[in-house]
């Protein structure tokens, strides 16, 4: 990976344009981005910070109606969601041949099935015969047999029996096999596509995303939770509400310690898009911020705080004490370079210790949130060692609800046997918590949902920093064929 040092003139600014010229950087936008010089920071040099980054009013302003309009919902089911790979499951929830995880998008149920040859296979969850659900859920069959009347079909999709079949004189086992759909894996996830012969190879429509991920090898990957929680707010609003950190500062002031929102910065990737957020650095919003601030609040009040249960295993050094080598008895620093490089130094050390392989993860990567969007509703933070990801989902009928799963995946240690599935918890916000940070996450959206529905407000006002909220409404227009701003 190519990667960029910013010090003296800030070279992440070298493409800022104004009417067409370069644009001369001010000594204020220096000094707002400061921390990059003073704690050497270090980026791929495609990244863009958001000064960099100019959007036309077009681009900026997305109607209040793609969130709100049932009709538009509508196109997103016909055009979008039968057109395009998506999510289903984790592949270890149907890891052994037999197993089946069912899936639905709007109203159109599929059914994931591992064969006795091991061959992940996707099918319309249909019975041929009077459209009955042919599996419910998840669990383990050695064939697909309808609950009505019995129809029967193999793990391969294979009309297997019918019960008075000669009854039945115009059916035949090739007509009325299942129809299969395409079915791929990608980091652990499985994904389908609703239209095989349209769909380009799972890898080929990921891309450079899943090529600079490769390194973080997240097909070793296991979920340590799944949680479904409904949410009162469109799709959308849910995933974008994590496709920027313009937010940080007011929403989670609780974790500006230890990452910087200021200093982040955006990269697009084909459909796809990326966030780069430096973590074991104060924001530069804070004036002064001690070693031992940054620590405590790295690793108790991180939405991500679950990796280092196994850091805290491996090393056998509790995350929630000042370790005594890096600060004295009054908590103040002593340790070798800065918090940063204490926390890489560590992740390296407790990912040996685990037997896992960051040998091509840059020294960035190790402690940074190399954020991703997968378009259409695949988010995570990826980190060295484990990931949090979100799968948002739209309601099949109320453009004003959706289903997010959330999941945390942890890089299991290799001295031990891989970890069980994890169970599917449904969440209700209301009365369960999430964790602060999510929390605080939450009750932003049905307040966002709320107001876009104001008759005054026409459309939203996208800045440079949520640049990748405007990449995915370009990508999303172009899948349902309409110019930007229209319907």
């Amino acid at each position: 990976m190519e990667i960029f040092s910013c010090g003296g003139e800030v070279s992440a600014f070298a493409g800022m344009r104004t009417e067409g010229k370069k644009m001369t950087i001010s000594d204020d936008v220096k000094a707002y981005h400061s921390n990059v010089e003073l704690y050497g920071l270090k980026f791929p040099a495609d990244a863009k910070f958001p000064e960099s980054i100019e959007l036309t009013s077009q681009e900026s302003r997305i109607p209040t109606e793609v969130y709100t309009s049932e009709a538009r919902l509508a196109l997103e089911f016909e055009r979008l969601w039968s057109r395009v790979w998506q999510v289903v499951c984790r592949v270890e929830e149907v890891a052994e041949p037999g197993d089946f995880a069912e899936y639905t998008i709007g109203n159109q149920p599929f059914l994931i099935v591992r064969g006795e040859d091991g061959r992940l296979r996707a099918f319309q969850n249909a019975c041929r015969h009077r459209g009955t659900l042919l599996k419910h859920g998840t669990g383990n069959a050695k064939e697909l047999k309808c609950s009505f009347h019995a129809w029967c079909w193999s793990l391969k999709g294979e009309l297997r029996d019918i019960p008075d079949r000669h009854l039945f004189p115009g059916v035949t086992d090739e007509e009325y096999a299942l129809p299969e759909v395409a079915c791929d894996t990608w980091g652990g996830f499985i994904f389908i596509h609703p239209q095989p012969e349209q769909a380009p190879p799972l890898r080929e429509f990921l891309g450079r995303a899943a090529a600079d991920l490769d390194v973080y090898h997240m097909e070793r990957y296991r979920a340590t939770m799944h949680a479904r929680i409904p949410l009162e707010c469109n799709w959308k609003v849910a995933l974008e509400a994590f496709l920027e950190a313009y937010h940080v500062a007011a929403t989670h002031p609780q974790i500006t310690p230890y990452l910087d929102d200021v200093n982040t910065l955006h990269t697009t990737l084909g459909d796809h898009s990326r966030m780069i957020v430096p973590y074991g650095v104060p924001s530069m919003r804070l004036e002064h911020v001690e070693e031992a601030e940054i620590y405590e609040a790295y690793f108790s009040r991180s939405a991500t705080s679950f990796r280092h249960s196994e850091a805290a295993k491996a090393t056998g050094q509790s995350v929630t004490e000042l370790p005594p080598e890096l600060f004295d008895q009054d908590g103040e620093w002593i340790g070798d370079g800065t918090m940063r490089d204490y926390l890489i130094a560590r992740a390296r050390e407790t990912g040996e210790k685990l037997g896992h392989d960051y040998s091509e993860l840059t020294r960035e990567q190790m402690v940074d949130d190399y954020d991703y969007h997968l378009f259409p509703n695949l988010k995570f933070n990826s980190h060295a060692g484990g990931a949090l990801g979100f799968v948002s989902r739209p309601h099949p009928t109320d453009p004003n609800k959706c289903f997010f799963d959330i999941y945390t995946l942890v890089w299991p240690d290799e001295n031990e046997e891989p970890p069980a599935p994890a169970p599917l918890i449904e969440i209700d916000i209301t009365k369960q918590s999430m964790g602060a940070v999510l929390d605080q996450d939450f009750d932003n959206l049905w307040k966002v949902q709320k107001g876009l529905h104001n008759s005054t407000l026409e459309y939203v006002t996208i800045g440079s920093s949520e640049v990748r909220i405007t990449h995915f409404h370009s990508v999303l227009n172009r899948f349902l064929q309409v110019p930007a701003q229209k319907l």
